[in-house]
């Protein structure tokens, strides 16, 4: 019986008893079975899921280097609007003398060679798909262009070194090969069919937008064959278009389908948020990344000749009621291969190597892959006449681009701590985004190194150190003359300044704690 009144007393102060409770408890909807509509979209929210994580480990970060200037001063000069109107050799004959003006200026100061003044900094990042075990990169050339050096992060988070293996400019493909990476830790992405890809089915872009890596958008395929969305007529474009969000830092990743296969390379958008996107078919960027990884080069051929498709020249076309698809030739280029054939403005166009062509573009890719020197088969209308013209194709001249320097060998300069620093300038205080401060600015920490591993998450560059060891340092001499007489055994303290104002510090030490 106690035990009963007990139970009792519980129940009313817990409110067990309570009428409002036991309402509340009636008044709880019952699980509704999902309707057929909901189960197929919780089916295809699980199709883009199975993808991104199917194809996110055959995607890569690639981090770039560039050249940086000496005290800023040679950047401003090549900015300069009065130098960049100047002819080509005019402009390089001044920046080369300038370059040896700054070099007897850095051999008449007392700067440690551990702490002179970095040759380049990773200041660009963009994003690539492994190709092969053997470490093939595809990405794009503007993403790599002017590189001094490259590092690309897998996303496990191992980072390696890459050469580039080959370019072509024309049609911004680039094939990087990386260093000493285990075949065990590579995932081929799989290759799709961009010939087969139809407008408005699923696409799905994977890459690195704003620093923003392993980010994922999705949207369809909005068109094919964009070709004029470049003003460069030098450009080799044949473009699927998307309504993925494409962002700076996603060139060079994949653009996929439903099924997780590669369909295109993400190139370029037009306009921020504007839902318009390009990527390279990827049956043409793997036509030119084949050259690339069995030579390093890609012989594009010519035919030296001017294009225009047929339906966009109205009155030839009322001429010609029999043809109602080709290319016409507009112009030919003295010293040509179609020069030195039969071939005639106003010609049109219908096949190549026995190809229907019906677009400038259509014509572009039936030619680019055809052997230098090699004839082929142009079938021609000309005045209401269907003929047959040969034609060996000769090899584009490629126009000057910017150097890649990052398959040179660089001396290795030894610097103990892995600091590349500065003393902090207004050009460092502008690329960095940060306020001018008297110290020495972080301008690269090095893999692996010792403030790697002690401060990664604190030293960035960019950030300001103010002291070392409780003495102030406003040259680079200072650091050196305070490190050499440091037992590193005991540590080193390193007072910073970063972006925000805000102070702290760090100690580096060999020593076990």
């Amino acid at each position: 019986m106690r035990n009963s009144v007990g139970f009792l007393a519980v129940c009313l102060f817990l409110g067990l008893g309570s009428p409002q409770i036991i309402a509340w408890a009636q008044d709880v909807p019952k699980a509704i079975e999902p309707s057929e509509a909901v189960i197929w979209a919780q089916r295809l929210n699980q199709a883009f899921v199975e993808v991104a994580d199917q194809v996110a480990p055959s995607v890569v970060v690639i981090e770039v280097a560039h050249p940086v200037a000496s005290g800023g001063s040679l950047e401003e000069l090549q900015n300069h609007p009065n130098l960049q109107e100047l002819p080509d050799e005019l402009r390089r004959q001044m920046e080369d003398l300038f370059r040896e003006q700054l070099e007897k200026r850095q051999e008449s100061t007392n700067e440690p060679e551990e702490q002179a003044t970095p040759e380049d900094r990773f200041d660009g990042k963009g994003s690539g798909m492994i190709l092969d075990v053997q470490g093939h990169i595809l990405t794009n050339y503007h993403v790599i262009e002017a590189a001094s050096r490259i590092r690309v992060r897998l996303q496990d988070g191992r980072l390696f070194q890459a050469h580039v293996r080959g370019y072509d400019a024309q049609s911004d493909v680039a094939i990087l090969r990386l260093i000493n990476a285990p075949e065990d830790t590579l995932k081929p992405i799989r290759l799709g069919d961009s010939e087969a890809v139809r407008v408005g089915e699923f696409a799905i872009a994977i890459g690195a937008p704003f620093e923003l890596e392993y980010s994922v958008t999705y949207g369809h395929v909005s068109a094919k064959g964009r070709s004029t969305v470049t003003l460069s007529r030098n450009m080799d474009h044949d473009f699927i278009q998307t309504d993925a969000d494409i962002n700076p830092g996603n060139s060079g990743g994949p653009l996929v389908n439903i099924r997780g296969e590669v369909i295109g390379v993400n190139t370029m958008i037009r306009g921020l948020n504007t839902g318009i996107g390009f990527a390279i078919p990827i049956n043409m960027a793997m036509e030119i990344a084949h050259q690339l990884i069995e030579t390093g080069t890609f012989k594009r051929a010519l035919l030296g000749i001017g294009i225009q498709t047929l339906s966009e020249n109205h009155a030839l076309n009322q001429l010609l009621p029999s043809v109602t698809r080709g290319v016409i030739v507009s112009t030919i280029q003295a010293g040509s291969a179609a020069a030195e054939s039969s071939l005639q403005p106003a010609d049109v166009i219908i096949a190549v190597a026995g190809k229907p062509v019906a677009t400038s573009q259509q014509l572009k890719n039936q030619v680019r892959s055809q052997t230098i020197g090699q004839p082929i088969i142009l079938d021609v209308v000309r005045n209401q006449q269907r003929l047959q013209v040969e034609i060996r194709p000769k090899e584009w001249v490629r126009p000057k681009v910017a150097n890649i320097t990052a398959n040179e060998i660089r001396p290795i300069i030894h610097r103990p701590l892995g600091l590349k620093l500065r003393k902090a300038d207004e050009t460092g205080a502008k690329q960095f985004g940060v306020d001018l401060s008297d110290g020495l600015m972080i301008w690269e920490i090095e893999k692996d190194s010792l403030a790697e591993r002690m401060a990664g998450n604190l030293l960035q560059p960019g950030l300001i150190i103010t002291d070392v060891n409780y003495q102030p340092v406003r040259e680079t001499f200072d650091f050196a003359k305070i490190y050499q007489t440091t037992d590193l055994s005991k540590g080193l303290i390193l007072h910073y300044l970063d972006g925000d104002g805000n102070r702290g510090f760090v100690l580096l030490s060999e020593g076990d704690f």
